[in-house]
């Protein structure tokens, strides 16, 4: 509380001694005292670090016959524990492509300083440019990186660049929120009152606070000059909480504060409007246009003698043919790990026996189409990377693709080049999208959604035995469909020996494992089967026997702890499990009750257990299903309540004692 109380005075003095705007100290290259002497943030006190001030101006200029746009940046971090010295090492993504050098952006004027109380006095240490590196990504972008030096915990941190884009019909996306806190920020947007913008705001945070203004501007021409008005629109955002990574969000950017602008068209006086809204469609030709894109799917036939000496070609049913195919291309390259949109040339990939998804993606394709079988592209952007946002039709949004396959007239299967364990419409769950448009070579392109196909199924069967002494004894015969087939063949494969997979089974619940066997652990196929045998020493005291009736425990604890959530929760997709247990009781024994049946439905869940006996043996069925990916945070509080009450009805225990002569 006297920390809060000193922070707030020293805020004070700021303010009236500097005359800021509000609370903030919007003047860069020397932090103000309060800052310096900042031990902790009131608003979250186990923050690592807290943005104090960041500003973005955003302005138009004419340039050589043509229009670009300057995105100004300032930033000022202060580092509060040592986990906050990471905020010192930055990256800045840019475009510069690697085939058109007449279309680009660059970074001038970039600073950093670090600024620190040494016996009493503030010590600056700017940052040598030496020290700034540059990376290539991908055929589009670059990324520069640098750190800013001497940052440490008690730190203030300053760092400010230009970037110049000739992109001036594509603005970039204004964050507001950041993973640290933001104490203070600020986005002016300058544009010529030629220019017509759709602006989108999204955010769970306070709204921000907005003004729109307007100044004189002057566009110098080869001719002369023009005098027009520029209109000015500043957001304003205070004490905006961090955007902490979450198990049940894939991406918190897309629920942040944030600002995104299209420019919708430019109407210059005395000349024709010119429309700058993209269509999906337009997007498709740009790709189907692309060397790295379109021509990657004319490859010359790939692995052509391995196909026709495997007799691949001659395979009636399409879906085992293409089958055949996607193992024979995995044989040859390995997927590298990255998600990309283009690829290169297959002689590269198969050289070198590794790729991106896409490099893979295209080559599949090829041999499909080869081999009679209807195949296309499918772009997409990862659920990592947020969103995609159907509004604003821009390439820059797309991070990958997928294949579909025709496989009949009506039908169409999905796969991927990074998929391992799985099978067709089985693929990682970062690239389960709702929306994923697939581009066709007629350009009438089309949305699929990737959600309705994917499912995870499990069905367990339990048979044991009881004896007096408590010892139970039995068999788990399990089969993994989908993708938990695909979750199960990717841990056991993370295992170094079968034995490694028994003793986190063992560990995990509480048993012995005397056997174990997999049927189809490497089989490119959608179902996996797991038998064991077990053994489990049960509770008893006197004449009691205390018994879970599950064995093994679906749910041991809810994934859901808080009282109450801002974010929606985001499952991985639509999932399912049926088990079914028959365990022997000793004879003389008889259950003094037995937990109640409970049968619960709601939005998107279901949930049903009972048990009974029946002939001396205890009989118990399970049935769990998740038939929605996403909920609302209005629907949380229901949400929890069912993870709850399934958790408490997997410790149900049954009570068996013996009968008296």
């Amino acid at each position: 509380m006297k920390k809060t109380i000193v922070f707030l005075i020293n805020i004070l003095c700021c303010v009236l001694a500097h005359g800021q705007t509000g609370d903030a100290n919007l003047k860069f290259g020397k932090p103000a005292d309060w800052e310096m002497k900042m031990t902790e943030y009131p608003d979250d006190n186990e923050a690592n670090a807290v943005v104090l001030c960041s500003l973005t101006d955003v302005r138009y200029d004419f340039i050589n016959g043509d229009f670009r746009i300057f995105y100004e940046y300032k930033t000022r971090i202060k580092i509060l524990k040592p986990e906050g010295k990471d905020e010192a090492d930055v990256s800045i993504y840019y475009i510069d492509q690697e085939n058109n050098h007449s279309m680009r952006e660059t970074i001038t004027g970039l600073k950093a300083s670090a600024y620190n109380m040494e016996n009493g006095k503030v010590v600056k240490t700017k940052m040598d440019v030496k020290s700034v590196n540059t990376e290539r990504l991908d055929k589009q972008q670059k990324v520069l990186k640098f750190s800013v030096p001497q940052a440490k915990v008690g730190s203030v941190i300053e760092y400010e660049y230009t970037l110049q884009s000739d992109y001036y019909y594509d603005i970039r996306d204004w964050f507001a929120q950041r993973s640290i806190p933001v104490y203070f920020t600020r986005y002016c947007l300058s544009t010529p009152e030629w220019f017509k913008f759709h602006i989108e705001e999204t955010g769970s945070a306070e709204p921000f606070e907005k003004k729109t203004d307007g100044h004189p501007m002057s566009l110098t021409l080869s001719d002369g000059s023009i005098q027009l008005m520029a209109e000015d629109r500043t957001f304003i955002g205070r004490h905006l909480p961090a955007l902490k990574n979450d198990d049940f969000v894939w991406s918190v950017t897309d629920y942040s504060n944030k600002v995104r602008v299209e420019l919708s068209g430019i109407q210059i006086p005395g000349a024709i409007y010119k429309n700058y809204t993209n269509k999906w469609e337009d997007i498709e030709r740009i790709l189907l246009d692309d060397e790295d894109f379109g021509d990657r799917m004319k490859n010359s036939i790939v692995l052509k003698e391995e196909i026709e000496q495997a007799g691949i070609n001659s395979i009636p049913d399409k879906k085992e043919r293409a089958a055949h195919i996607y193992q024979l291309l995995k044989k040859h390259v390995r997927w590298n790990g990255s998600y990309r949109l283009w690829g290169n040339p297959a002689s590269k990939v198969l050289k070198e026996g590794t790729g991106s998804n896409a490099d893979i993606n295209f080559m599949l394709i090829s041999m499909l189409r080869n081999a009679g079988i209807e195949s296309y592209p499918i772009v997409l952007r990862n659920r990592s990377n947020g969103i995609l946002p159907l509004s604003h039709a821009s390439m820059k949004y797309l991070s990958t693709m997928i294949v579909g396959i025709k496989d009949t007239d009506s039908t169409t299967v999905y796969i991927d080049g990074s998929v391992e364990n799985g099978y067709f419409n089985i693929l990682p769950a970062n690239l389960l999208v709702n929306k994923a448009r697939a581009i066709a070579k007629d350009g009438n392109g089309f949305w699929v959604d990737l959600q309705e196909v994917a499912h995870g199924r499990k069905a367990v069967s339990i048979v044991a035995k009881l004896g007096v002494d408590g010892l139970l004894t039995g068999c788990r015969d399990s089969q993994y469909y989908e993708e938990t087939a695909a979750s199960f063949r990717k841990e056991l494969h993370s295992c170094k020996d079968s034995t490694e997979m028994k003793h986190r089974i063992a560990e995990r619940n509480g048993v012995e494992v005397s056997s174990y066997k997999v049927k189809g652990s490497h089989a490119f196929s959608p179902s996996v089967k797991e038998h064991l045998t077990f053994s489990k020493q049960e509770n008893t005291a006197d004449d009691v026997i205390y018994l879970n009736p599950l064995v093994f425990i679906p749910h041991n604890e809810s994934p859901f702890k808080e009282t109450s959530r801002n974010l929606p929760v985001e499952f991985p997709y639509k999932q399912s499990e049926n088990i079914n247990v028959q365990i022997e009781i000793p004879e003389g024994y008889t259950p003094e009750e037995l937990p109640k049946p409970i049968s619960v439905k709601t939005k998107g869940l279901s949930f049903r257990m009972a048990t009974v006996v029946n002939g001396g043996k205890l009989q118990t069925s399970y049935r769990y299903k998740i038939e929605k990916v996403l909920f609302l945070s209005d629907e949380y509080e229901e949400l929890k309540m069912f993870f709850d009450m399934v958790t408490e009805h997997c410790k149900d225990v049954v009570t068996l004692k013996k009968t008296k002569a």
